[in-house]
């Protein structure tokens, strides 16, 4: 679960993407009688709307990314419901807000994919008290890693936990690696 810090500046990033549209639909529009107010207004009202919808096309499910562009192309046809009204109000036609929206989808998937990627892995780690240590055969509390991002042991049928300083220096090797773990060794746990 991302933090409100993290959510918000998500957001805020998401909001300005939505104003970039404006150069792609604008010459669309404009061709059609509309202005770029218009396609302004339509795409803040879109992206406060749209933002809930387009975070769940780009959650963290890897898979389908053919089904997801075909799912975003028709995703941005919904924001005709937003857009037709602004530019309505400030001079355009329906076909307009189509052409610009097919336009914009086809541009700015790419850009959105990149706003939603879930790009921070968390660290996970096990603590099990009387084991023995895998690197100094100590017994006591053990250490392992599960999963962080260049790194998964969630399906080890044989796991192998360390003390707290073999802990450290298998950490030390992991990052060195080019694992990306969070927090130092068996004191983030």
């Amino acid at each position: 679960m991302e933090s409100r810090l993290v959510f918000a500046k998500r957001y805020l990033v998401y909001l300005g993407r939505w104003q970039l549209s404006t150069p792609v639909m604008a010459p669309v529009t404009l061709l059609l009688g509309a202005t770029v107010l218009g396609a302004v207004a339509a795409n803040l009202v879109g992206g406060l709307i749209f933002f809930w919808v387009d975070r769940l096309i780009f959650g963290s499910d890897k898979s389908g990314l053919a089904k997801k562009y075909l799912f975003y192309l028709g995703r941005w046809q919904l924001t005709s419901i937003t857009l037709y009204p602004c530019l309505l109000f400030f001079g355009s036609g329906f076909e307009g807000v189509i052409a610009g929206n097919f336009f914009g989808a086809i541009i700015f998937f790419w850009v959105d994919k990149y706003i939603f990627a879930n790009r921070l892995v968390p660290t996970y780690w096990e603590i099990v008290e009387k084991v023995v240590c895998a690197d100094c055969g100590s017994v006591g509390r053990g250490y392992r890693i599960v999963r962080a991002k260049g790194y998964d042991r969630t399906k080890d049928k044989h796991p192998e936990f360390r003390c707290e300083e073999c802990s450290k220096k298998k950490t030390e090797e992991l990052v060195a690696r080019g694992v990306q773990v969070r927090g130092n060794g068996a004191k983030s746990t």
